[in-house]
């Protein structure tokens, strides 16, 4: 069978959004509303390829983060106006793929029988979008607020019935009849709203009934929404960890995988780094899956010195195996020396590298015990964290 390929589109402005980093960046349950797209048409078993098209800006980290979809195999700079990008996406369709689907990638809720819906019409008739009802009246108002005309939902012509409808994508074309379309069409007219309206001109296109949940993020009060869509039966659990070191002379002292400079080190089988280790049990404990002493014994040679850091990425590849996600880590570090403040944002970094998420789901906090207890004699370091997972 011919093969199909999904268009995603991601180098949209987002203005109306007013979020200057782009708004398929927004985050629904710790994820981009990018990759909950992207996602949608990776698990489709109908779809072979994905092709995204991006802000230029972006395309340095979306090639690094897209490798964790095997489906896709190209991520290229988008244009100007939206209809550019389709043709530049159009370009890095491979010549096997005779079916191609575009996608907005700001509609991250998009089912996937919806896009099997399109698919399938398409395959029969070469031009297929999904669309829904109006069930409300539409007026043309000015800008000062005032009602100026009523459209008819509904238009007699050529002994037929027409209706207003609303479009939705994924739009569903055979490869070689878009790209007619956008060989054909005089851009002089206007620049087109989306793939069907160049289509329209030169071939019938057909519609499939929409979906309600496949919702577009246009406006900042649309991700509550979204949100409320995507996270419908998620799981989401919370785990506590916490870890406490006495200081001991002639080692180093590590916090958060990094070496902070300091006369004294922590004692400990492995490097002591009682702010990884908080970590490691919060998101052991999140998964349900014991302690970081069950994982790793202080009776086992094998972890003598052991980098915590890498403690801390085996467990969390455990965890992740057993689908979690990570939303963020919560920590706190109680040291009454030497002070920390000024090595938070390299630990940030460290950790966020370790887990493979962005640094603004790492966050730390570095406060003393106000020379209270066995911190405030400066006997040694504690640390707390919360870990949240979704799955």
């Amino acid at each position: 069978m011919a093969g199909t390929c999904a268009l995603i589109l991601a180098a949209g402005k987002g203005e109306r959004f007013g979020r200057t980093e782009g708004k398929v960046w927004s985050l629904v349950g710790g994820v981009p509303v990018l990759w909950w797209a992207v996602r949608a048409f990776q698990e489709h078993p109908e779809v072979d390829r994905i092709v995204l098209v991006v802000r230029e800006q972006d395309l340095p980290r979306l090639r690094e983060q897209a490798a964790s979809f095997d489906k896709v195999i190209a991520v290229v700079r988008g244009g100007r106006e939206r209809w550019e990008s389709v043709r530049l996406g159009l370009e890095a369709v491979p010549a096997q793929d005779r079916w191609v689907l575009v996608h907005d990638a700001a509609r991250a809720a998009v089912s996937a029988e919806l896009i099997s819906r399109v698919l399938h019409t398409t395959r029969q008739t070469g031009a297929a979008i999904p669309a829904l009802r109006i069930p409300d009246t539409v007026k043309w108002v000015n800008a000062a607020g005032v009602v100026q005309q009523t459209l008819p939902r509904h238009r007699h012509a050529g002994g037929e019935t027409w209706q207003l409808m609303t479009v939705q994508t994924p739009q569903g074309f055979a490869v070689d009849i878009l790209r007619e379309a956008y060989e054909r069409y005089d851009f002089r007219e206007g620049a087109p709203t989306d793939d069907a309206m160049l289509v329209e001109r030169f071939y019938p296109v057909n519609v499939v009934p929409g979906d309600p949940r496949n919702i577009k993020l246009t406006y900042p009060e649309d991700l509550a929404r979204l949100e409320a869509i995507l996270l419908k039966g998620v799981e989401t659990r919370i785990g506590f960890g916490y870890d406490v070191h006495p200081f001991a002379e002639g080692r180093r002292l590590m916090l958060g995988g990094i070496e902070v400079p300091s006369p004294k080190g922590l004692a400990g089988h492995s490097d002591a780094d009682v702010v990884l280790h908080a970590i490691t049990d919060a998101l052991l404990g999140a998964a349900g899956m014991d302690d970081i002493g069950t994982h790793f014994p202080n009776t086992d040679p094998a972890y003598r010195d052991a980098d915590s850091a890498e403690l801390l990425r085996l467990a969390w590849a455990q965890v992740r195996e057993r689908g979690w996600g990570l939303v963020n880590v919560d920590v706190t570090v109680l040291a009454e020396t030497p002070r920390l403040r000024p090595h938070v944002p390299a630990m940030r970094e460290r950790i966020a590298t370790v887990l493979q998420v962005d640094a603004d789901r790492v966050n730390i906090k570095a406060t003393t015990n106000e020379r209270m207890g066995f911190i405030g004699r400066e006997e040694g370091i504690a640390c707390y964290a919360i870990a949240t997972l979704r799955r």
